[in-house]
């Protein structure tokens, strides 16, 4: 009897995790966006009067439910992104750096969908439970919560973009200048409680991506 040889070939993600590497990108552009639609109306020191009048309407309430999807999705975009981030500084064999990805990561992307969510909770609470009565302090503290949440977020930030820059520094993969540069806004970022740092990540994000995206799945690591 002939023996008949079976190879079983394993299917390779290479592609998935190269576009996955987009996700920085289509985090911000979804993030922005969303946020627009789930932050419209008062939020801050306005006159009960108007918090009475936009929140009193079905469809503000809709609206700010439907920016919460579309950030929601920006969150999913960005932890494939993390992950391709993740590998790619684990290919370079620094473990390390690679671990202060995936945890900073993990940080940034749950404190951003806790802090959609405590806005959306309280900005759609009118709809059922209170049958379109509308509460503006419980609002507005909300909104302040949802705030800070999101910009504590930043250490993870912080953490995950410098670890990527000085990874891809070490490797030799960028230059030192666009390295360093990367670090600065990965620093610049850890302060986003006032708002205008947050571009710094944003910044990173997109133009991480783009360098992602335009890498080979497989490329190995450049040798020191």
């Amino acid at each position: 009897m002939t023996g008949v040889a079976t190879t079983t070939e394993v299917p390779s993600d290479r592609g998935i995790a190269r576009w996955a590497g987009l996700g920085g990108l289509l985090y911000v552009v979804l993030l922005i966006v969303g946020a627009i639609l789930l932050f419209d109306g008062p939020t801050g020191d306005e006159a009960p009067a108007k918090y009475f009048a936009y929140y009193g309407q079905h469809g503000h309430r809709g609206r700010a439910g439907v920016g919460w999807v579309i950030a929601m999705l920006g969150v999913l975009c960005l932890i494939w992104f993390i992950s391709r981030l993740r590998d790619v500084v684990a290919g370079y064999g620094m473990p390390f750096l690679s671990s202060v990805v995936f945890v900073g990561g993990t940080v940034y992307a749950s404190m951003t969908a806790v802090a959609l969510s405590i806005r959306m909770g309280t900005a759609t609470m009118s709809d059922d439970t209170f049958h379109h009565v509308v509460f503006p302090g419980v609002i507005h503290g909300a909104s302040d919560a949802a705030y800070v949440t999101h910009a504590a977020g930043a250490v993870g930030a912080t953490s995950f973009i410098v670890a990527a820059s000085l990874a891809a520094l070490r490797a030799r993969r960028i230059p030192a200048w666009a390295g360093w540069l990367g670090v600065a806004l990965g620093i610049i970022g850890l302060f986003s409680i006032v708002f205008f740092p947050m571009l710094a990540i944003a910044i990173w994000l997109v133009v991480a991506s783009v360098l992602l995206v335009r890498m080979p799945a497989g490329a190995p690591a450049a040798s020191s």
